[in-house]
């Protein structure tokens, strides 16, 4: 995308923004570096310069643009409705365009096109989370046609934290009787990583790919523990399937009848995952699944739904800038242990990765978890 697109596709939106701070304090990461360029409205006042011609594209546009959790905050409180998050992606094309963008993106692009994940693994080894089930068969769960497809993704495939995550949710939907399937090597990454690099041109062999499985397999749904993957799905594929994320099949399982839960005794808050919660709109299965629990008592944070704050793993920023990463995950660890929580649960592989790291650094005495753990644990 050039100046001249950026123009046309955004112009009249980012003319919306009349300055007014409303955003300010819902931004995590203005909240942590407190710098004009680092807040939604300083971002759109760039966008319009640039746009307007009175600013170059820079090495220093580069670090506001790319600095952006991508997480949504801005969008929900603003009065005037500018989509903030929707301008700074394609504003991320424009640098990309112009070559002003972090070169660390071109590396898992290469890993996309290679092995269609973002570790630039074997990608027959998606399934490798098998191996936490005892007794499985080799490629167990691996069928030609099902009702159901678990997209898994690449986080819970491949890094050991996460891969719990699948393991757990296999387990509980092999329980509660769903005629499901993974597609293991034949699994592409959804494409999201790109989008949030400013390349979304790149996603169209990976979206091809994933959708022409699902044709082979016949399925009528997808079910995915990780929420951009869903909101991916979901919103740029488009697919002739129902889709759902864990939490819902959770849920309904629960409700049916289909898996009974025995009593966990734990005062438990629950962290809104962003692409699950404000930019899905999937907020009280999570809650229902975590009260369906016996023994458990439930908080809330004092942000929760829309006004969630990130953990400080979305929009790439983990991988571009790993320090303010790192802050932003520090302010969501002292919004939960405000709430005398002994343990959070979250419904998203990367908000795991990100508030249990920061915690294990910190030494902070906390139990981190993911919805399909604490179901498993709780299954009888």
């Amino acid at each position: 995308m050039n100046i001249v697109q950026l123009k046309k596709l955004s112009y009249e939106a980012v003319a919306k923004c009349n300055r007014c701070g409303f955003c300010l304090p819902n931004c995590p990461v203005y909240r942590v570096e407190g710098t004009e360029s680092a807040s939604p409205r300083g971002r759109n006042a760039i966008t319009r310069a640039v746009i307007e011609g009175k600013l170059s594209l820079s090495a220093d546009t580069e670090a506001s643009i790319f600095s952006c959790l991508g997480c949504g905050a801005c969008t929900k409180v603003c009065l005037s409705g500018v989509a903030t998050k929707d301008l700074i992606f394609r504003d991320r094309e424009c640098q990309v365009g112009e070559g002003l963008y972090p070169k660390i993106a071109d590396r898992v692009a290469r890993f996309l096109d290679a092995e269609h994940n973002i570790t630039d693994d074997d990608n027959a080894e998606r399934g490798e989370w098998r191996e936490l089930i005892k007794d499985l068969p080799e490629q167990a769960f691996e069928k030609d046609h099902a009702e159901v497809i678990f997209f898994v993704g690449c986080v819970a495939s491949f890094f050991p934290m996460a891969q719990k995550i699948p393991a757990n949710m296999a387990r509980i939907m092999q329980k509660g009787g769903v005629d499901f399937t993974i597609l293991g090597g034949e699994e592409w990454c959804c494409g999201f990583p790109l989008i949030g690099a400013g390349m979304p041109d790149k996603m169209k062999a990976l979206m091809e790919h994933n959708l022409e499985k699902v044709k082979v397999v016949g399925a009528q749904a997808i079910v995915f523990t990780c929420p951009s993957c869903y909101h991916t799905w979901k919103h740029v594929y488009h697919p002739d399937v129902e889709l759902y994320h864990a939490s819902q099949m959770l849920a309904w399982m629960i409700r049916e009848g289909r898996i009974a839960l025995g009593e966990i005794k734990a005062t438990v808050t629950y962290h809104d995952p962003c692409d699950l919660g404000r930019n899905s709109g999937i907020f009280e299965e999570p809650r229902e699944v975590i009260r369906a629990i016996p023994g458990i008592r439930f908080v809330e944070l004092a942000s929760n739904r829309q006004l969630s704050v990130c953990c400080g793993g979305g929009g790439n920023v983990e991988m571009v800038n790993p320090e303010l990463s790192g802050k932003v995950a520090q302010m969501k660890l002292d919004e939960i242990a405000a709430t005398g929580a002994d343990m959070v649960v979250s419904a998203c592989q990367q908000c795991l990765r990100t508030i249990a790291t920061r915690a294990r650094r910190q030494k902070i005495d906390l139990q981190v978890k993911d919805l399909t753990e604490l179901v498993a644990e709780a299954m009888i």
